[in-house]
C-alpha cells in the first residue's frame, strides 16, 4: 500500500460502520480504498460490503 495516513484498523472500522460516526465523505472513501486494497477480506462481513455499496451508490447520485 502507498503511505496511508489512516490505519487499516481505522479503515476497517469506518468500512464496517459506514453510516455512523463523525467521518467525512473523503475519509469514508479513503477507508473504502484501503479495504479494497487489502490482501484478504475474511474479516469483512457481507452485510458490511452491501452497506458500503449502497453508500457508494448514494454518494455518486
Amino acid at each position: 500500500m502507498r503511505g496511508h495516513k489512516m490505519s487499516t484498523g481505522t479503515a476497517c472500522w469506518i468500512f464496517g460502520n459506514i453510516n455512523q460516526g463523525p467521518y467525512t465523505d473523503e475519509e469514508k472513501l479513503e477507508a473504502i480504498r484501503i479495504v479494497a486494497e487489502m490482501e484478504t477480506h475474511n474479516a469483512i462481513k457481507k452485510a458490511e460490503m452491501v452497506a458500503v455499496m449502497r453508500w457508494l451508490l448514494e454518494y455518486v447520485n
